[in-house]
């Protein structure tokens, strides 16, 4: 009995050993899981991403890398609209198209069969006609118009001599019915004019034509300017904007803007085009079209 109960004792002691072992153990684990800071604060606990990856929106584009010869035009009548992908003298070929419903199917009407090969402006001065000032063979400039939507066009000299235009030959110069001036940049494009009133796009800039010189426009990060007289609309880049804003500026007052709205979710890195329909702003950018409210 006496050795009996001596093993008893023994097997216990053994047992204790082993318990005082095992929280040594786990104290020393939770030590190397959980070490002290510095200012024997707690650090954060870790977290764990299991199975499904998270990705970063893609922020706004800070610029438009659009192409000269991708420059788009829009000129909407109260029955056709037409727009115009500029192409160019030397390389891809102009496009000019036309859509009797509101744009949710467009035909070709480019007059290649005259030669064309770059466009510099597109308007809409009816309710279904159209003119538009495009280089001919040479790149020589010409003011055509259809009276027969889009499947006809014909040469009106007397028009061009009237046109204000970009040189499809320079960039950097724009022809007024008074003789050429030097645009604001070397490389001017998207130029709209009604009555007094002239815009275009330089450097990311609207820019007007006061009759003696060229006055920067807010804001910045322009992609597009139209005209609806008196003022000057631009589609630009904007950090409220997860696509493409709207403006309106009064040329009398150049650094002010009125944020009409934005067309949410448009694509601000493809070549943009505006023009009015209605009481709204039609904002197309490549083959997307978003209405703005006034």
């Amino acid at each position: 009995m006496q050795r009996l109960g001596a093993a008893r004792w023994v097997a216990i002691a053994g047992i204790a050993v082993l318990v005082a072992a095992v929280l040594v153990l786990v104290w020393a684990a939770l030590q190397h899981a959980n070490p002290e800071s510095a200012a024997g604060e707690a650090e954060p606990v870790p977290t764990f991403t299991l199975g499904v990856q998270t990705q970063t929106p893609t922020p706004t584009p800070t610029e438009n890398s659009v192409t000269l010869e991708q420059t788009r035009f829009l000129a909407i009548g109260s029955e056709i609209w037409w727009r115009a992908t500029a192409g160019s003298c030397s390389g891809v070929p102009p496009l000019v198209e036309r859509s009797s419903d509101q744009g949710k199917t467009w035909s070709d009407v480019t007059p290649a069969y005259l030669g064309i090969t770059q466009v510099q402006t597109l308007e809409a001065f009816s309710a279904r006609d159209a003119e538009l000032v495009a280089a001919m063979a040479g790149c020589e400039p010409q003011a055509l118009r259809t009276y027969t939507r889009g499947e006809f066009w014909d040469s009106y000299p007397d028009v061009l001599a009237a046109s204000r235009y970009i040189d499809p030959r320079d960039p950097g110069s724009v022809r007024l019915p008074s003789g050429p001036v030097p645009a604001p940049c070397p490389t001017a494009f998207g130029l709209h004019a009604f009555g007094d009133v002239i815009a275009l796009v330089c450097d990311q800039r609207a820019w007007s034509w006061s009759g003696k010189e060229w006055v920067a426009l807010a804001p910045e990060g322009a992609l597009a300017v139209s005209v609806d007289t008196p003022d000057i609309l631009v589609a630009h880049l904007s950090p409220d904007c997860a696509g493409v804003a709207v403006s309106r500026v009064v040329p009398a007052s150049p650094a002010a803007a009125t944020v009409i709205g934005c067309a949410e979710g448009t694509d601000a890195g493809a070549a943009v085009a505006i023009d009015t329909a209605g009481d709204e702003i039609v904002v197309s950018t490549g083959d997307a079209f978003s209405a703005v409210g006034p």
